[in-house]
């Protein structure tokens, strides 16, 4: 199961998994976007909004997933902490932990019963490094790795696995929204710099399912080799 699946990290994931011959349950709010990705990978799509406990539960509770890739999230408009507008805290407390939150409570049970299962959190380094500029996402990305850590300590024992991948930047296109000025955002955050691209993410983490059961990789960070820890410096090219 992987949620944010209709583009970006989360769409590459899914082509991966399919390629590895998982039966794979594509999960965005984008309907078209995965019916879309249906036809081109064969995955399962679900159209649901995962801000929505009864909604998920509904829809997810009963599938019995061996694998959950908490990668859904929510970005906002770049700006102090202080000035960050009440709808993007909102967003952004609703997506990356509600909905975490939410579909850890759909599947985790079930793994529990079975004594097997992993789950992999989409982290960032903003939430373990300073990162001036977006400080109430990476206050979500925070809690999501405190979290990580948390769920290590509740399923000791049961069989369950639980990875944190902690990409820097990757271009996605989401960092297009961090500025009213899509143009601006694109020359800021991508042009002249050598970023992380979905699939790489996407292999980091097929990695990390492929590993053997008795080995839980636990936290991966992932930079460009052209970004300093935290994302505080990247060397542009050309």
């Amino acid at each position: 199961m992987v949620t944010g699946a209709s583009r970006g990290i989360g769409a590459a994931t899914v082509r991966e998994l399919r390629v590895g011959g998982l039966e794979v349950y594509a999960v965005a709010r984008s309907a078209d976007d995965l019916v879309a990705l249906a036809n081109e990978t064969g995955c399962r799509p679900v159209a649901l909004d995962i801000t929505h406990r009864d909604a998920v539960m509904s829809a997810l509770g009963s599938l019995d997933a061996d694998v959950l890739i908490n990668n859904a999230s929510a970005l906002a408009r770049s700006t102090a902490s202080w000035e960050t507008a009440p709808d993007d805290i909102d967003a952004l407390l609703d997506v990356n932990l509600h909905g975490t939150l939410n579909c850890l409570a759909a599947v985790v049970p079930g793994m529990k019963a079975r004594g097997l299962g992993h789950i992999v959190n989409l982290g960032s380094t903003s939430g373990t490094w300073p990162l001036p500029g977006m400080p109430v996402y990476a206050m979500t990305k925070a809690a999501i790795h405190n979290l990580s850590h948390t769920l290590r300590l509740d399923l000791h024992g049961s069989g369950v696995r639980v990875s944190e991948i902690s990409p820097g930047r990757v271009e996605t296109g989401a960092h297009l929204i961090l500025s009213q000025n899509q143009e601006e955002s694109r020359r800021m955050f991508y042009d002249g710099f050598e970023t992380l691209l979905p699939a790489d993410i996407a292999e980091a983490i097929m990695f990390v399912l492929g590993a053997p059961q008795r080995m839980d990789v636990s936290y991966m960070e992932i930079v460009p080799t052209d970004q300093s820890y935290g994302g505080s410096q990247f060397h542009k090219r050309g």
